[in-house]
């Protein structure tokens, strides 16, 4: 719920059109505007102001502009501002402040969606709950998502990205959390750092601003993380609590197991055990457990009462996704990103199924900088003892093929291809002719579109032909998929 007031307390915003006062949400897309909401007009590939009437036409009841717009009708509100992005971080920032909800904001390399999701499921299942839709994680889907906070919600769950250092500061600070969660420092988006150390101090930056009486929830098997920690502590008044599988961790996970139906495993705290199960396979799944459950205590809810929770959880579509097929083919969908940490612990899941034909189709990874060869040769290092046939695709997977051949991976069974549509040409034959059991896992960069194997596998038809998808969207939701 956003209130006039909110926009006209940011710097030169003048009041140009009059109409509703308040807004149950915001929207900067004019394709999906609830009858009601607020439209900013942002300029990025395409200038918003140039679907302002659309907007309108869709349902918009104001629209935030930088410049007026002709034919806008009579009874809308418009705010005329200098910056319409500036404007919509102000009115989140506004609308949180205004909000008695515990907010719990989640960064790290890996894991932070599923981590959101899984937060916003266990919480649910007691609390009228806010979470951002999808991955809606940086300077735009932040203070989307705390402009949504209504007066019915007691919690919100926000994701925080980064691609450059200084970005979860600022976002954070829109946020000013209750509950920070840093999950791990891995090497996403590593390129547009100096180093893992920096990296970890950009993740770390959402620790400090946890408003006073907070909780930090961080990975204490995580050795950079610890690091910062060590060196700059919780100030007084903020607890933490560190999740993870080494011994002195507050939340401790043990025996752990993983198949194709999830993963089960027990957690100790303050010196009683559980036993947890979930649907959703891996052992680097536990660490979102983990969270999950020590947001859940923090909040009011029960170890017992999480865990029983955790139980109906599933994973978001593209974040190992595991669905049988048929009787002797199994998929592994991973295809929603690939970071060089989450590719390896997707590689880690397709060697631990029980089938005798175990494939690994990767996409290159991105944003590595001079990283890029390094681990594209570690990841094909462990596709070697992982897969029995490996498909690479994209430009940047040559030192991928090359360490694999290393490790003595048969080179008939490694192919090197452009596009995701190409891969599934390949795969699909392989899988046809296999007279056993399949595991196929698909991983890679969100502009390699690799959710096009799981999709083409299970029968849906992919019309598109680039080998690089401009959109950061997911096939299932274009145009051009047609259903098998």
């Amino acid at each position: 719920m956003i209130e006039i007031a909110d926009l006209l307390a940011v710097g030169s915003a003048a009041l140009i059109g009059h109409g509703p006062s308040s807004f149950p949400g915001v929207s900067v897309n004019s394709r999906e505007i609830v009858p009601g909401e607020l439209f900013f007009a942002l300029k990025g590939n395409r200038d918003g102001h140039e679907f302002v009437l659309d907007a309108i036409r869709a349902g918009a009841a104001g629209v935030v502009v930088e410049r007026e717009i002709p034919g806008v009708p009579a009874g809308t509100t418009v705010v005329k501002v200098a910056d319409t992005l500036t404007a919509l971080q102000s009115a989140g920032a506004a609308r949180r402040a205004r909000s008695d909800a515990t907010v719990i904001a989640v960064t790290g390399s890996v894991g932070k969606t599923t981590t959101k999701s899984m937060l916003a499921h266990v919480l649910g299942s007691r609390f009228p709950v806010l979470s951002n839709k999808k991955s809606f994680n940086n300077h735009i889907g932040v203070p989307l998502n705390l402009s949504s906070i209504g007066p019915e919600h007691t919690h919100v769950v926000a994701e925080i990205g980064t691609n450059h250092r200084g970005e979860i500061d600022a976002l954070a600070a829109l946020v000013s959390p209750d509950i920070a969660v840093v999950t791990n420092v891995g090497f996403a988006h590593i390129g547009n750092f100096a180093n893992r150390a920096e990296l970890a101090d950009e993740k770390t930056d959402l620790l400090r601003r946890v408003r006073p009486g907070g909780l930090w929830i961080i990975n204490g098997d995580d050795e950079l993380v610890r690091s910062v920690v060590a060196r700059q502590p919780p100030p007084e008044g903020i607890r933490m609590v560190r999740v993870g599988f080494e011994i002195g961790n507050d939340i401790q996970a043990n025996d752990v197991r993983f198949d194709e139906s999830g993963t089960t495993g027990t957690v100790t705290t303050d010196g009683v055990t559980t036993r947890f199960e979930v649907a959703i396979s891996g052992r680097h799944f536990v660490y979102a457990v983990l969270v999950t459950l020590a947001v859940g205590r923090a909040c009011g809810i029960s170890l017992e009462g999480g865990v029983e929770a955790l139980r109906t959880f599933t994973a978001p579509p593209g974040r190992a996704s595991l669905a049988r097929v048929t009787p002797n083919l199994l998929l592994l969908d991973d295809s929603y990103n690939a970071s060089p940490d989450a590719t390896l612990a997707a590689l880690e899941l397709l060697g631990g199924m029980p089938a005798a034909v175990r494939i690994a189709m990767l996409g290159e990874m991105r944003e590595l900088g001079g990283h890029s060869g390094e681990l594209h040769a570690l990841v094909g290092k462990t596709a070697a003892s992982a897969a029995t046939h490996l498909i690479v695709v994209g430009e940047a997977t040559r030192d991928l093929v090359d360490a694999a051949h290393a490790e003595g991976f048969d080179p008939a069974r490694i192919w090197s291809v452009l596009s995701a549509r190409d891969a599934l040409a390949i795969v699909a034959p392989i899988v046809a002719a296999a007279d056993t059991s399949c595991a196929v896992l698909a991983k890679g960069s969100r502009l390699m579109h690799m959710e096009r194997v799981p999709l083409g596998l299970a029968g849906a038809t992919v019309g598109c032909s680039l080998a690089v998808c401009p959109l950061y969207i997911h096939c299932a939701d274009c145009p051009k998929l047609e259903a098998g």
